[in-house]
């Protein structure tokens, strides 16, 4: 049967390309791939759950329906046969047409599953990267070859050469694509044009490998013409084609506002008090978000101080605490659900009055309960740490430490982005701030390192890892501090997390004690090695615990200034003629370490220390090991002038003397993590037990009826005993508390008085106590220092009773004692002091 233009079945109908249907269906096909891209970028990397089969089988369906399935039938509108009469059009057929849209998602899913295979061998790896691009590449030529199968009205007959380029294109194309990604993804985390550029070569891709194969192809005409019916299928066909690639397109612009969005709300956190992660694989990338920045949660607007010079810092007793328990994290975690409840709470009682959140006169409890903000602050801080962990699916006990530096963040102004502002120095680049800058906001870090199952897991929860080299640019803006800034604390996080899982002192080591008094009477500075901030400077001199004649050698120069002090050890004089041969030996050890600790402080500190003769103990282990060696120190003392500068001497700087205290108790198996858990327990259990108000109650009726309650509460129980043992009486280390056997002390006995104090349980009627009784411990614990034994009696806990509790003072640590010794034997003559 001919057509009304001549056409017999059989014949090959001329045909032609629509330029513009041609340019149509690129802009389909990068529409697709744009956003294929996209969801490959922020999804999971490994398959092991229903969200990650929904990410993959999302991302093959953005691919196969709309960067290949619309591509094609908008490409094939550009052929156009018989000079553009609508009757000998191309026509399809329903089922092929349905078949071709299921046959390249199904085809994509297979691959980018293969690419997500996890798998610790390399040969393995690229197999299944190979794989991926191979399916990839099928599944577009299989689209297109079943789609065009489903003509009704023509019969395609392809040149072999085309067809076989075809293939080779589509699959050549998608194997380069996809493995540049998947190989430098982690590198493209935050360069979108580079993630643009791969989507526009996939497009190209899967464009050419369509138009070869278009190619001198020759159209059989069957003999049936177009009816209505028809032509308007094909034009449904090319609208749905046309909708889903504007959806694809208009999806992308939304996540582009987003991610827009995001970085404004990022670049205004930077002002404020936030808390973020820095967890390092093994590789030591450190963990970002797929926008490119470090997880983070806000903690506040800004820290409430009580007077205007007070700062807060590494001196603040609230960073020593949360850097406490950050070590200690059980002794927190299961108050973490009340504390949350207690902030929304006192949220909505204090918009109801109108107050600010410092305020005592808004508090929700009594001044003898609540006194300060420092409280609000730390639930706030274990709140957003507990946040931090269940976005990443791990408990609160394996977020992290913190990281012992509080970073200043929104110090860049609108030329220090451009690079108008000189550089800086580094000083500068260590605080993070320029001379006439000054930072509006903090940031602190939880500090981890990671092995290899559980970066598995974290890349599994969406998370990417990156070098500095790729997140650090777009890290530093989101922080808005200088890039170089942002360098030298990651180089610094890395180092701190390395030390926390290697660290190990054992031994006797020679140390200097340096002490710097801090304007304003706020106490003293000391001076600490600039890499390792928990250390004093120092030097090993023996690998092992003194023996007792090597202790009697050192007392000898007990007191002495560092010039008699290496006088004695040389023996110039020879008035020492019963020195044996190891004590010479001992003395030459001694002066070698002598001088190699002389460069490593300031020339004017050393020439003023004085010799300690009686060891301390400390203990540098803060992994998970049960056990810890002790370190053996001894120490040169001395206090300096306020205003000494540690310029000259790059090893050294200063850190607060009460933060550098604290550090110390935060050893493996320090006996102290027992006690802050008691210390936490017995201050925010009362705070949480309260029922809190209705919101028309107002605080003060709320604080009168507790006033009233306690003033008609007349029971008194006492749920302690107490048995001593001789004040005066010393203790040997073998016969220390369940406590003390996790940390393994020297030999020799301790010179200080101590006592031991048992504590019975308390039982408590909780039916009335929302938060669940009192923390009383009930071990035998080793108190040091009669000064220690009290009793207190407990806050009202809501019960209608006072129970008196007690309290177990905390070990000295050896800063506790070298402090001790420098103002006996220095601070007495310096009464200016």
């Amino acid at each position: 049967m001919a057509s009304a233009n001549g056409y017999n079945a059989g014949d090959v109908v001329e045909s032609h390309f629509a330029i513009g249907f041609v340019a149509a269906s690129y802009l389909a096909s990068l529409c697709g791939c744009v956003l294929t891209i996209e969801l490959l970028h922020r999804r999971g990397t490994a398959l092991g759950n229903w969200r990650s089969w929904f990410e993959t089988l999302g991302c093959a369906t953005s691919m196969g329906l709309v960067g290949i399935w619309c591509m094609h039938f908008i490409g094939n509108r550009a052929i156009v046969l018989a000079n553009g009469d609508w009757t000998m059009q191309l026509v399809y057929n329903s089922g092929y047409t349905t078949l071709s849209v299921f046959l390249p998602i199904i085809g994509l899913t297979i691959s980018f599953s293969a690419a997500e295979y996890p798998t610790q061998s390399k040969a393995l790896h690229w197999f299944a990267l190979s794989c991926t691009g191979v399916f990839a590449g099928l599944s577009v030529v299989g689209m297109h070859y079943i789609g065009n199968f489903g003509i009704s009205n023509y019969t395609p007959q392809y040149q072999p050469r085309f067809l076989a380029a075809s293939i080779v294109i589509a699959i050549g194309d998608c194997l380069l694509v996809l493995i540049l990604f998947y190989t430098l993804r982690e590198q493209w985390i935050s360069s979108w044009w580079k993630r643009l550029m791969c989507a526009s070569l996939l497009a190209g891709g899967v464009s050419a490998m369509h138009f070869t194969a278009s190619t001198h192809c020759s159209y059989l005409y069957k003999g049936t013409q177009n009816q209505p019916t028809a032509i308007s299928s094909r034009n449904v066909q090319v609208a749905v084609a046309g909708g889903l690639s504007v959806a694809a397109a208009l999806t992308v612009v939304g996540v582009l506002l987003f991610s827009r969005h995001r970085a404004r709300v990022l670049k205004t956190r930077s002002q404020k008090v936030m808390l973020a992660c820095a967890m390092f694989d093994p590789d030591g990338r450190i963990l970002v978000t797929t926008e490119g920045v470090l997880p983070a949660r806000e903690i506040t607007d800004k820290y409430q101080h009580r007077t205007f010079n007070d700062d807060f810092d590494t001196a603040h007793p609230v960073f020593q605490w949360i850097y406490r328990v950050t070590r200690s994290w059980p002794a927190v975690s299961d108050l973490v659900p009340q504390m949350k409840g207690h902030l929304a709470a006192y949220r909505a009682d204090s918009e109801d009055e109108s107050k600010p959140l410092s305020s005592t006169s808004s508090a929700n409890f009594d001044p003898d309960t609540y006194s300060d903000y420092s409280i609000i602050f730390r639930e706030r801080f274990c709140c957003a740490a507990a946040s931090l962990a269940a976005a990443m699916n791990m408990p609160t006990e394996r977020i992290g430490v913190l990281y012992d530096k509080i970073i200043e963040t929104g110090t860049l102004h609108r030329e220090d982005r451009f690079g108008k502002r000189a550089p800086l120095e580094a000083v500068d680049v260590e605080s993070g701030r320029s001379v006439k800058l000054f930072g509006r906001g903090q940031l602190l870090f939880l500090a981890r390192q990671l092995n290899t199952e559980d970066a598995d897991k974290l890349l599994n929860a969406g998370f990417r890892f990156g070098g500095a080299q790729q997140v650090g640019r777009n890290i530093s803006q989101m922080m808005q501090i200088p890039q170089s800034a942002l360098e030298y604390h990651l180089a610094g996080l890395r180092h701190y997390v390395d030390k926390i899982e290697t660290l190990e002192k054992p031994g006797t080591w020679l140390s200097f004690f340096g002490l710097i008094p801090r304007p304003n009477t706020k106490g003293f500075d000391v001076g600490v090695k600039k890499d390792d901030q928990d250390q004093l400077p120092d030097v090993q001199i023996l690998p092992s615990e003194p023996q007792q004649w090597q202790a009697e050698f050192l007392q000898k120069m007990d007191g002495l200034r560092t010039r008699p002090f290496m006088a004695f050890l040389e023996d110039r004089s020879n008035v020492a003629p019963e020195r044996g041969p190891r004590e010479q030996q001992f003395a030459s050890v001694l002066l070698q370490a002598l001088v190699k600790l002389a460069q490593n402080v300031p020339a004017d500190w050393f020439r003023e220390a004085r010799f300690v003769a009686k060891p301390v103990y400390g203990h540098y282990s803060q992994n998970n090991r049960h056990r810890t060696a002790a370190t053996w120190i001894y120490a040169f003392c001395m206090i300096t002038d306020m205003h000494t500068s540690l310029e000259a001497c790059n090893g050294i700087t200063r850190v607060p003397l009460t933060f550098f205290s604290a550090r110390q108790r935060c050893y493996s198996g320090s006996p102290d993590h027992n006690i802050l858990a008691q210390e936490i327990h017995q201050e925010f259990g009362p705070l949480l037990a309260r029922r809190l108000p209705g919101r028309s109650d107002g605080l003060r009726r709320h604080r009168l009826s507790l006033h009233r309650r306690e003033t008609h509460s007349k029971t008194t129980i006492t749920a302690a005993t107490h048995e001593e043992a001789s004040r005066n009486s010393s203790l040997d280390p073998s016969e220390d508390s369940s406590v003390h056997e996790l940390v393994e002390h020297p030999s020799t006995k301790r010179q200080s008085s101590m006592r031991v104090e048992h504590q019975q349980p308390l039982e408590v009627d909780q039916s009335s106590n929302n938060w669940g009784g009192i923390l009383v411990n009930s071990e035998t614990v080793v108190k040091s220092d009669s000064r220690s034994d009290f009793s207190h009696e407990s806050k009202n806990l809501g019960l209608g009773m006072r129970v008196a509790v007690g309290t177990v003072r905390q070990e000295d640590t050896f800063v506790d004692e070298l402090m001790e010794v420098t103002r006996v034997r220095f601070m007495a003559p310096r009464v200016g002091l």
